[in-house]
């Protein structure tokens, strides 16, 4: 990411987040004190009318003052000239009634004001926020104002001489005003609430998307050079095989696979948390699947001077319907939490056929090892995120815990759930079963066999970044493909038109004049046939991926990449693919 786009994105950020601004004040109680300071006017303009054309010129005078008072208050506020504009109009209108007892008395039912008062002090009061001490004053105002306009109204005689008449129409006027101004502050309680909670929801839903951008931007920029290290590792390995350069190669690969994993484990993470993960099953053959797995762990395990067993029960080498990454991303963090905390003995993967039908299978899987154990009080612990168990003999050990929090949550979303049976210093035991339907095609993704290249395919590649160019360039030709280079979109259709012979196209996505969003169009438009994989550093989430196939992308492919793992992307789509003669 260079620095204007950069700028740009972080300026993005901060404009869509202005909302998370502690001195943004989401309930907007500020301006609801100015609504009560209009509604006071608006209600004391209508009652001081009244009283004029009742003949009540008094009380008609006193409510004109008190909207003055009123107005002089709200244009105070504005100037900066008072702070607490709330406490101010709820004084007033509180001296206000008090005033009309000792003119009125209780007779005309002002006193009936107070209660729409109650009801408007937690719409004009943010409760989240407001100190108890100065809530209590509010309602210690209000309270106290009631008490002296209830003992004013009834002890002292009223100043105001008016009819029986005069009397009754103001009381039902008064009773009719304050009933609907309890409604009316009432119904706006429940509003602001829906309000305020709608707020909150949509700042929730802009918090967890702008981390998924910054994690999707940084996720890209993580990836980018890891895949050069990593590739360059590869190279070295198979150009340089010299044993003084092992020792300093197996501790680069450790590093940039580490790094690699714990980044991959927080982009996962950050998209389980934003719900963005789906479970997408494809067909499979079990026995196959079980077997990659297990492979890459072999050299660590002989490293440690560990047994590492696979049992699989009979009948289980048939093809299924399951989602093989998010599978594989299981058993991948038990084996290598059960591989981290165990030194001596064995870490065994057993998997049995419990139950089957014509549709359905159900099976088991148990990973066992005689590692240091988990305390029974660390056993719930241990599957929440960033937390590991703490043992004098694996302090050294680091990572960012979330293996097992991303095990659970992905088998949940496949209907199971994960079990730990262990006893501190005598190992543990992870167990879950998945029921999954029988394969209707019989063909896997996942058959890849071992010595096989790619002899007489020809791969377009399209990639801006030079050292990602080399290296992918390379490890094509280390498989014994014939690779043509193109560094943007217009360069890679350029290359299509002066040869449409291509077996397959890498295109990446993010590049220079035209990047591969632009240029997947023109290729599918005019070379239909050929199969184009994303090749790309970017955060693919389950909607990107939908939208990528949409564009007319076969795959795709994430960088940084294993060696293996191109290889077997590119030998699966080149299975249904014949180059025109």
């Amino acid at each position: 990411m260079n620095a204007k786009n950069s700028d740009k994105y972080y300026k993005r950020v901060k404009d869509e987040n202005k909302h998370l601004n502690p001195l943004f004040d989401i309930k907007e109680v500020p301006k609801r004190a100015y609504q009560l300071g209009i509604a006071s006017l608006s209600l004391g303009v209508g009652l001081a009318i009244y009283d004029s054309f009742i003949g009540m010129y008094v009380s008609s005078f006193l409510l004109g003052c008190f909207c003055f008072a009123i107005l002089m208050f709200m244009y105070l506020k504005h100037n900066g000239d008072i702070n607490n504009l709330t406490i101010a109009i709820i004084s007033l209108v509180c001296g206000m009634l008090i005033g009309s007892a000792l003119l009125e008395g209780l007779d005309s039912e002002q006193y009936l004001y107070f209660f729409p008062i109650l009801i408007a002090v937690p719409v004009i009061v943010n409760l989240k926020q407001t100190r108890y001490r100065q809530l209590a004053t509010y309602i210690a105002i209000i309270l106290f104002s009631f008490l002296a306009t209830i003992i004013i109204g009834h002890y002292i005689n009223h100043q105001e001489s008016f009819t029986y008449w005069q009397i009754e129409r103001l009381a039902f006027v008064n009773r009719v005003m304050a009933i609907c101004s309890t409604i009316f502050f009432a119904v706006a309680y429940i509003f602001f609430e829906q309000k305020y909670i709608y707020e909150l929801t949509e700042q929730s839903k802009r918090v967890i998307d702008s981390r998924t951008r910054f994690l999707a931007t940084m996720g890209h920029e993580l990836r980018t050079p890891l895949n050069g290290i990593i590739g360059v590792i590869n190279l070295m390995k198979q150009e340089y095989g010299a044993a003084e350069h092992e020792e300093y190669l197996q501790v680069l690969r450790y590093c940039s696979d580490h790094m690699l994993q714990q980044v991959n484990n927080i982009l996962d993470f950050n998209k389980i948390e934003a719900g963005k993960i789906e479970i997408l099953p494809v067909s499979l053959n079990l026995m196959q699947l079980l077997l990659n797995v297990t492979m890459p762990f072999i050299a660590t395990s002989k490293e440690k001077g560990l047994d590492l067993k696979v049992e699989v029960g009979p009948g289980l080498d048939i093809f299924v319907m399951a989602d093989d990454l998010r599978l594989i991303q299981v058993l991948n963090n038990l084996f290598s939490n059960a591989l981290k905390f165990t030194e001596t003995g064995y870490v065994k993967l057993t998997v049995e056929l419990k139950d089957h039908d014509t549709e359905y299978v159900t099976i088991n899987f148990t990973m066992e090892d005689t590692g240091v154990g988990i305390d029974e009080e660390d056993q719930k612990l241990i599957f929440k995120g960033f937390w590991q168990v703490q043992d004098e003999n694996t302090k050294s050990l680091n990572g960012t815990g979330l293996g097992l929090n991303i095990s659970v949550s992905l088998l949940k979303l496949m209907d199971s759930q994960l079990n730990l049976i262990s006893e501190k210093g005598k190992g543990s035991q992870f167990s879950f079963e998945l029921k999954l339907e029988h394969a209707q095609q019989q063909f896997s993704n996942l058959t890849l066999s071992p010595g096989e290249n790619l002899a007489g395919i020809n791969i377009l590649l399209a990639e801006d970044n030079l050292i990602n160019m080399m290296v992918a360039e390379k490890v094509l030709k280390g498989f014994e493909a014939t690779v043509t280079g193109a560094y943007n979109g217009k360069e890679a259709l350029d290359a299509l038109e002066k040869n449409p012979y291509f077996s397959i196209v890498l295109l990446d996505l993010e590049m220079p004049v035209m990047s591969g969003y632009e240029a997947i169009f023109e290729m599918k438009r005019l070379y239909p046939n050929i199969p184009v994989l994303a090749f790309t550093a970017s955060l693919v989430d389950q909607n990107m991926l939908i939208d990528l196939y949409a564009s007319g992308f076969s795959d795709c492919i994430l960088k940084p990449f294993q060696p293996h793992q191109l290889l077997s992307v590119i030998k699966k789509h080149l299975a249904n693919f014949s180059v025109p003669v």
